[in-house]
């Protein structure tokens, strides 16, 4: 029994060319040469033993033959390959191989196709334009047959959703020998395997430092290689500019792991402070605590907007204890809780508040804090 083929016109309208077949106009020509044979729907379908239903839904353009009916249904119409594919039009500015590409699928000669291409006589688009009537398989076939030299970049992008995975991710790789494409492998990257875009993100990793190309590609590689791509930083192969800007496709682990590592050389500070937006609060306080512990203030205090409550408390706690100055902590006031403040105040000894670090605290403390912090004047008077 034949089948039909579900077609998404939406998907090559959007090719931009009028040579695609059209499943409502090669629906409507079938419609037309059935009446003009005098034949109801299940009389063509008991010739072409598949239900009348299909027939139903080639007519209104829902779904088109697959590649072995289309050839049964020129001989019945008694019309050729070619004008049934063409709704009926003699096309004379395009190729008249179209009908020869459906025969030869038809027979299952994937090598014969490719031969027609490969010689000039037929264009890669004509396959392109009947995919979605091709299995996977035999297209695959085809375009391993193929001659390099007959590829284009809008051929390879628009049977991507056809073909074979491991016929795809030959043609990428053959392709990325000459020149890597990003904006096209981007495009075909849902379809192309993983170990392919590994291989061509090493390929542009192995060309700079700061291969912005693949960011492109950032969404679709692993996230195991993207993790581990981390590691080129400590080795000088990737810039921490570049990290930067692949943060938000690696995970939280990985990136935790990389700058509390880095962390340990103070010349890395500034180099990991882009990265804070995309680090675990528990990882931006063991930060903090490696910070404070050097003194690298400068860092604490660029690093405060995204500090956890409970960090804060506890430099709150070391400038209780005189481990931190009463001047580095006031430049985080606005991002102490009041209750922190109160605490401050409450446990401080009052002989070491200045006009100016109380002053700095004032617009950021409750009345109940206000009237602490008086007490705390007077009793340093």
């Amino acid at each position: 029994m034949y089948a039909s083929i579900e077609v998404d016109s939406a998907h090559w309208k959007n090719r931009g060319d009028d040579t695609m077949i059209d499943s409502r106009k090669i629906g409507a020509y079938i419609s037309k040469l059935r009446k003009e044979k005098d034949l109801t729907q299940v009389e063509l379908a008991d010739k072409l033993n598949i239900s009348h239903q299909a027939i139903s839904k080639w007519e209104r353009g829902e779904s088109l033959p697959d590649i072995t009916t289309i050839p049964v249904i020129a001989h019945v119409f008694d019309v050729s390959i070619d004008l049934l594919m063409n709704a009926g039009v003699d096309k004379m500015d395009h190729s008249k191989q179209l009908g020869k590409i459906v025969q030869h699928l038809s027979e299952d000669k994937p090598e014969e196709v490719a031969h027609l291409i490969n010689s000039g006589s037929a264009q890669v688009n004509e396959l392109v334009d009947i995919a979605p009537i091709i299995k996977s398989s035999q297209l695959s076939k085809v375009s391993k047959k193929m001659n390099t030299n007959v590829w284009d970049v809008d051929s390879i992008v628009h049977l991507a959703p056809f073909l074979q995975t491991e016929a795809l991710d030959e043609l990428v790789i053959e392709a990325a020998k000459k020149a890597i494409d990003c904006k096209l492998i981007q495009r075909i990257a849902p379809f192309v395997s993983a170990h392919t875009l590994n291989t061509i993100a090493d390929q542009l990793l192995n060309k700079s430092t700061e291969p912005m190309e693949l960011l492109d590609l950032a969404p679709f590689l692993e996230e195991e290689y993207l993790n581990d791509m981390l590691l080129k930083v400590s080795t000088g192969k990737i810039t921490w500019r570049f990290i930067t800007e692949m943060a938000p496709f690696v995970s939280d682990t990985a990136l935790s792991a990389l700058v509390l590592q880095e962390m340990k050389n103070p010349l890395n500070e500034e180099k990991i402070l882009p990265l804070a937006p995309f680090l675990e609060e528990e990882t931006i306080d063991q930060l903090i605590l490696i910070a404070g512990g050097r003194g690298s203030w400068t860092f604490i205090q660029k690093m405060v907007p995204f500090i956890g409550e409970e960090t804060l408390n506890t430099l709150v706690d070391k400038a209780v204890d005189g481990d931190i100055e009463l001047k580095e902590l006031s430049e985080l006031a606005p991002f102490l809780e009041e209750e922190a403040i109160e605490r401050l105040l409450a446990r401080i000894d009052p002989n070491r508040l200045s006009p100016e670090f109380l002053a700095k605290l004032a617009p950021f403390m409750g009345e109940s804090s206000l009237g602490n912090m008086v007490k705390q004047l007077l009793k340093t008077k």
